[in-house]
């Protein structure tokens, strides 16, 4: 049911629809178990950042570490190599 509902938004955000309520389901979807949704949070996030790259960015920025990996990995999938590694670094948890 989590994966379906959140595969279910995909097609409204190509359409630039409820881009901030699939930005809160993602968030919320953090800390699920299943790596099938996390997988589809990363769709989802990846499909909301072709429309804006930009705020795609700052989310990943504000969540870091929260964002399991499998998902930023998907969500990050559209940009450019150099700030992808960027990217996967700023959002590495951070170990003293």
């Amino acid at each position: 049911m989590r994966r379906g509902a959140t595969v279910a938004f995909v097609p409204l955000v190509k359409q630039k629809k409820y881009v901030p309520t699939a930005y809160k389901i993602a968030s919320r979807l953090f800390d699920d178990k299943e790596d099938l949704i996390h997988k589809a949070v990363g769709w989802l996030l990846r499909e909301t950042g072709k429309s804006d790259m930009e705020r795609l960015k700052r989310f990943l920025l504000k969540h870091g570490p929260k964002i399991p990996r499998t998902s930023l990995r998907y969500a990050i999938e559209r940009f450019p190599k150099d700030e992808r590694k960027q990217l996967l670094e700023a959002t590495r948890e951070k170990k003293w």
